[in-house]
């Protein structure tokens, strides 16, 4: 087994995410462009799409559903599956756009899938390639790259590109949108840091984290999950705030000593209810929301993305773990990783 103990890495990597997210995003490129204009086509063409994607990659998908859902013009049927489950579902062919999410470009099933399908297909990665789908790139000659077991960028810079296409769909989208978007980024970093670092819980000696999320909580709720099991900080389970009602809250009475991240965008009555019971039984509850900007829909769940980042970090730093350089099975991690057979 590979041993890392706490070292800069994980400082380096963060103090240096802003700005490698900025460059991606640099308005004199506008790399966005590519990733707008697919998505005008989808959501012009109004016809369902299927989107596959696996590991950090599967958190760009869902806020790719998300945009999509939100911006078609009568509302796109939009599914995030698993590259293994495409030749599993019996209805794949009444899909007519295929989107693959890949880092490298190279995860095991997406070839098999774009070989199977005969709709439009579109490949987002990190670097482009010839190929005889559309294939969008994110990466540019300004992005300086990211060395870690655990890519903090290759999830949050193409969710970036994709916030930027929801300026505008049905025009180009120049320096000055860009700079204002980046401008708010900025302001969004400097804040989801002030929250975290004012939290006041240590969790080192925290096993087994519940996360308490619903469907316009996906991105972000996936994104702590991701890092939580990746690094190996804690054992997470995601919970969805009606299903918590109906038996799974005993998971905390069983447990009581983990502790509950509660994500919500807008408190209604089922939210109130939530935190105030599990406060009074329990007070091991941090709550996470977006109250404090009024922003639109798709910059406030991207707040909520740049907080479970920051408390991410908080969580691996509490644990005396690097976040970007977690220990791990060299052999095992190898192995699957590199597996290119049948699925």
């Amino acid at each position: 087994m590979i041993k890392h103990t706490h070292t800069d890495s994980s400082e380096i990597n963060f103090s240096k995410l802003e700005k490698r997210i900025l460059n991606i995003n640099d308005p004199l490129l506008n790399k966005s462009n590519d990733i707008r204009e697919m998505l005008y086509q989808l959501t012009i063409d109004n016809m369902p799409t299927l989107i596959v994607a696996t590991g950090g990659s599967k958190v760009v998908a869902y806020y790719l559903q998300l945009i999509i859902e939100r911006l078609g013009i009568d509302g796109i049927i939009c599914e995030v599956i698993e590259p293994r489950d495409y030749f599993y579902k019996a209805n794949r062919n009444q899909f007519s756009n295929l989107i693959a999410i890949s880092s490298s470009g190279n995860t095991n099933g997406i070839k098999e899938a774009f070989n199977d399908f005969n709709g439009s297909k579109f490949l987002i990665t990190q670097n482009n390639q010839e190929a005889d789908y559309q294939v969008v790139s994110w990466s540019n000659e300004k992005y300086d790259t990211e060395k870690s077991f655990i890519s903090l960028v290759s999830t949050l810079g193409p969710i970036t590109l994709m916030l930027d296409s929801t300026a505008s769909l049905n025009m180009e989208i120049g320096y000055d949108e860009i700079k204002k978007i980046n401008d708010k980024i900025k302001e969004l970093f400097i804040i989801s840091k002030e929250k975290i670092d004012k939290l006041s819980v240590n969790f080192k000696d925290t096993s087994l984290i519940q996360v308490i999320s619903g469907y316009e909580t996906k991105t972000s709720s996936s994104i702590l999950e991701s890092n939580l099991v990746e690094i190996g900080l804690a054992a997470p389970v995601i919970h969805d705030k009606g299903s918590f009602c109906h038996g799974r809250s005993n998971l905390l009475f069983q447990y009581p000593n983990s502790h509950v991240i509660y994500l919500c965008h807008q408190r209604r009555e089922l939210d109130d209810i939530l935190i105030e019971l599990i406060n009074r039984e329990y007070s091991n509850i941090s709550i996470f929301d977006i109250e404090d900007i009024k922003e639109n829909y798709f910059l406030k769940e991207y707040y909520l993305i740049l907080q479970m980042y920051f408390l991410s970090k908080k969580i691996a730093d509490d644990k005396n773990i690097d976040l970007t350089q977690p220990e791990y099975n060299p052999k095992l991690v190898k192995k699957l990783y590199n597996f290119r057979g049948e699925m």
